[in-house]
């Protein structure tokens, strides 16, 4: 078990034990990437954040498409930490955009920020989207069972049905699995849970490894920190200037105030 890189041509070589996760492409060729770009930052810590929640991601999955994370800053006195932006699409790119606040910013580590951004790209990775909602039941929040055939773990998963229009459907139920990386609240400590990695193939996407067990989110974080995962070819594909202006499809509460 063994944590990955990748050289320019998208082949993935296995670097490091780890007992978290369950390898189940090894040596695989890749042809999509998630990336980022900067807007605008805060002593370069969107930065660092970027790289390691990139890192999270392309570890256990193989989107189906290129994902493009703009991230920026604003500024509000109130409790929201980040808003997320509608994500848009592009020939084989889909783009996503986070700006966090920098009243709280300021005060996050880089494994804060990059949990953050880690729950969006699972956004940006269709968790709430179109093919999500017809994994369920709208008024219970339970998985139907021709979702549960294909990932058994689901029937003991629901749904968030509570909330604003920007938690409602689109997370795991706040009230059972509470700090999980996909609920809709920011908490100081994290896990995530093996079926929100497993869910991606649902919506889409490769798994590359699978999650083997509860884990701390810092802990996964941790594992990929020195990692180099570079896809140089694909990356230039991506037009890392192409934009629209989108709503706000979430913004993120503290619940640390």
């Amino acid at each position: 078990k063994l944590l990955l890189s990748s050289n320019v041509n998208g082949l993935v070589t296995w670097l490091a034990y780890s007992p978290h996760v369950n390898i189940i492409r090894p040596n695989i060729h890749r042809s999509t990437v998630i990336t980022y770009k900067i807007l605008n930052d805060d002593n370069g810590k969107l930065k660092a954040a970027a790289k390691l929640a990139c890192n999270f991601w392309n570890r256990f999955v193989i989107p189906q498409q290129n994902i493009l994370l703009r991230l920026g800053t604003f500024y509000s006195p109130g409790s929201v930490i980040a808003r997320a932006y509608k994500p848009y699409k592009e020939y084989n790119t889909i783009y996503g955009k986070i700006e966090f606040n920098t009243k709280y910013l300021g005060t996050f580590t880089n494994y804060d920020a990059a949990g953050t951004i880690i729950h969006e790209i699972g956004h940006t990775l269709r968790f709430g989207g179109d093919q999500w909602m017809n994994l369920f039941h709208q008024n219970t929040g339970a998985f139907k069972p021709e979702s549960i055939k294909k990932i058994p773990d689901l029937q003991y998963m629901f749904v968030e049905t509570d909330y604003g229009p920007g938690t409602i459907y689109s997370h795991w139920d706040e009230e059972r699995f509470d700090r999980e990386l996909m609920t809709g609240f920011k908490d100081t400590y994290e896990y995530v849970l093996p079926v929100t990695i497993k869910v991606m193939a649902l919506l889409g996407h490769v798994i590359a490894e699978e999650l083997t067990q509860k884990t701390a989110l810092e802990t996964l974080i941790r594992e990929i920190e020195d990692v180099l995962f570079t896809m140089t070819e694909t990356v230039q594909e991506i037009n890392f200037e192409y934009y629209k202006d989108t709503e706000i499809s979430e913004e993120i509460y503290t619940t640390l105030t």
